[in-house]
């Protein structure tokens, strides 16, 4: 049974939503469905511009213009950042909002209610998940001879591994948490030739790993958070030091998580200079 307080909430936020004016631009929307979009989500920001650029984007995310997290900061200056609001969004007058499926869904059924169309695409866990968003999201924006050209890209550095000795790559967090398995960074590994330290483990899902457990593990690759520096602009120590100190084998890599942390196309670019390094370290084993 509804409760009469959720009906009198959902009245009052339609009235003061429907008295928002609408655009100029509603006869756009009867000959483009797509000429509004709204997205709602780093990751997804980022995959949308790949596909259609900028010109049908009316807003994105507040993350999308932050050069810490964002590759398309440049791109997306000049537009409208929103978080996942539903009076935001529909003063916005989208014809499609663009969220994450871990977005509020009491605000996504508000949305609905309004007739706003809205599609949740799925956290990519997986370079096959960015595959299948870039897809999704093809279809949705009249874009798939663009989706066809971002899988073909994300299918081809791929590595083949065969009759080499198995090489472990690892990546660790400043807070000393490694991905499991069933992560879009263990995925990137593996896609790039190496083993996963957390498949050679056995670890399906992520978890706390101390330093010196990692130094006597002596994984081929350490992938470490941001720039060559073991300290921030504070001067505080990220890294313990043993993590270079306790071996020579391991090489250390330091990525800027943006460049793993989202299920884009530029993850293309990681797993190229991580298969670059694949090789090299294989060419090294085979010589001595």
């Amino acid at each position: 049974m509804i409760r009469s307080s959720s009906i009198t909430t959902a009245v009052m936020l339609a009235i003061s939503l429907a008295s928002i004016p609408m655009t100029a631009l509603a006869s756009d929307r009867n000959t483009n469905p797509q000429s509004r979009v709204i997205t709602t989500n780093i990751c997804i920001d980022s995959l949308v511009v790949a596909l259609i650029g900028t010109k049908n984007l009316v807003a994105v995310s507040a993350l999308a213009d932050d050069d810490r997290y964002s590759h398309i900061s440049d791109k997306v200056k000049d537009l409208q950042k929103v978080a996942f609001n539903a009076e935001m969004i529909y003063a916005l007058d989208p014809s499609l909002v663009l969220a994450s499926n871990f977005s509020s869904a009491k605000t996504k059924s508000a949305l609905e209610k309004l007739g706003v169309n809205v599609r949740l695409i799925s956290f990519a866990r997986s370079v096959e998940d960015i595959e299948k968003n870039i897809f999704i999201l093809g279809k949705l924006l009249n874009a798939e001879s663009q989706a066809q050209e971002l899988t073909s890209l994300l299918k081809s550095p791929r590595i083949k591994a065969k009759h080499v000795k198995q090489l472990i790559a690892l990546q660790y967090s400043t807070n000393r948490f490694v991905h499991g398995h069933n992560s879009l960074i263990s995925s990137i590994i593996r896609r790039s030739g190496f083993k996963s330290y957390s498949e050679f483990l056995g670890y399906n899902e992520g978890r706390y790993i101390s330093a010196e457990a990692l130094v006597k593990s002596a994984p081929d690759v350490l992938i470490l958070d941001g720039d060559k520096s073991f300290s921030n602009k504070s001067g505080s120590t990220l890294y313990h030091p043993a993590l270079l100190k306790g071996t020579n084998k391991t090489k250390a890599l330091f990525i800027e998580t943006k460049h793993w942390s989202c299920g884009t196309p530029k993850v293309v670019d990681l797993i190229t200079r991580l298969s670059s390094e694949y090789i090299k370290l294989v060419g090294q084993n085979n010589a001595s």
